[in-house]
């Protein structure tokens, strides 16, 4: 009786070994077009990914505690812009992308194993991590520079994997992550182009919807330019294919309209119909966090660059100021930021940015120059600069 006992002990301890517990995502990549659910990436839910030759640690410090009422992420530095004419930096996050989450936490990714990326909860007033989301997906160091995208729940994730067809073409290969399943949605090859300009070539579109429920993915550039296509996510389908010009895509703050930089939009709902007064928004266009306007950099003539912002609901665009300014950016409901230009040694007759940032009320039409504390401007901390995001983000 006692051997029949430790028998029966001995298997059931095996079955319960054989049932692992998963993380959101998880598993190695596979070659089939959809993966079912397996087991979690190295590091997903707790522990440290394994270090990995040449591929350089994120990292997330912060200065002090959030007290104020807004916030906004400009390139890898956050900055408390309760007063916009004099923000505190609040936290600097290193080789990853980011996501505000709430008033104390934000959101970063990191390399988990050779093939998965796991999502790391940061607490601003706290320093604490933990790992809250996993993906069997690389969505850091992609083969056209920049990084992969997810939903802040950590359930869908998307990336570009770097591939060949059948005659040896370089293609760019687009993956989705709808929790439990991973999906290659389609190839596209890459468009054979080059500039020589100020702002270099448009990356290539990769964003959720707000609500999570869609995904637009395209490059609409150079020779072999691919338009955008939008997949639903939940059965990853394809459900509208634009056309090759519309370029510039901007999900709308909330829900999953499409606002397109050729005077319309689309919804499922309601397919593609007219945008009033929208023309193209040239370069680093950007949402106002209460998405009811388009912050924007373009140019008045041949050499004179200006930045502008459309109101979505008037259909009117403004010019803030008829001087040389460039790279545009809201910074919380009502305020822009923008750099001064001035003429540069190195591209005869044309301009670039200086260190000098602008603030402006919309409300009031001045712009006063910016003031931070020693060591804290973008140009001091080399932190990057583009459209930003926002606390809160309404």
């Amino acid at each position: 009786m006692r051997s029949l006992g430790l028998f029966l002990l001995l298997v059931l301890l095996a079955a319960c070994a054989a049932v692992q517990p998963t993380a959101k995502g998880g598993g190695e990549a596979s070659d089939a077009r959809m993966a079912s659910p397996s087991p979690s990436p190295v590091g997903a839910k707790g522990g440290s990914p394994s270090p990995i030759a040449g591929v350089v640690d994120p990292s997330a410090t912060c200065l002090r505690q959030f007290m104020g009422t807004a916030m906004v992420l400009i390139g890898q530095a956050l900055y408390d812009v309760s007063d916009p004419v004099h923000p505190r930096l609040v936290c600097l996050v290193r080789n990853t992308s980011t996501q505000l989450f709430t008033a104390d936490t934000f959101e970063y990714i990191r390399r988990s194993g050779p093939d998965g990326t796991e999502v790391v909860l940061h607490s601003i007033g706290s320093g604490n991590e933990r790992v809250v989301a996993g993906w069997p997906l690389k969505l850091m160091n992609l083969p056209n520079g920049g990084y992969g995208v997810w939903t802040p729940d950590g359930n869908n994730a998307a990336t570009f994997v770097a591939g060949t067809d059948a005659n040896g073409n370089q293609t760019n290969q687009v993956w989705l992550f709808a929790q439990p399943n991973k999906t290659e949605l389609y190839e596209f090859l890459q468009p054979l182009t080059d500039c020589i300009c100020r702002f270099g070539l448009p990356s290539p579109t990769l964003a959720f919807s707000a609500d999570g429920q869609y995904l637009a993915s395209g490059w609409p550039i150079g020779k072999g330019a691919t338009p955008i296509r939008i997949y639903r996510v939940a059965d990853a389908s394809l459900v509208e294919t634009l056309d090759i010009t519309d370029a510039a895509p901007i999900w709308s703050r909330t829900g999953h309209r499409l606002l397109l930089a050729m005077s319309r939009s689309w919804t499922p709902e309601n397919g593609l119909s007219g945008q009033a007064g929208a023309s193209a928004w040239s370069y680093m266009a950007g949402l106002s966090p209460d998405g009811t306007q388009i912050a924007y950099t373009g140019f008045a003539d041949a050499v004179s660059i200006r930045v502008y912002v459309y109101d979505i609901a008037s259909g009117k665009t403004r010019m803030l100021i008829d001087k040389s300014r460039s790279e545009v950016t809201f910074v919380k409901d009502g305020w822009v930021w923008y750099l001064e230009e001035a003429p540069c040694a190195n591209c005869a007759g044309q301009s670039g940015p200086t260190d000098k940032v602008f603030a402006m009320n919309l409300d009031g039409g001045a712009e006063t120059p910016v003031v931070f504390a020693a060591g804290e401007s973008p140009s001091a901390l080399q932190s990057g600069w583009g459209p930003g995001q926002f606390w809160p983000n309404s």
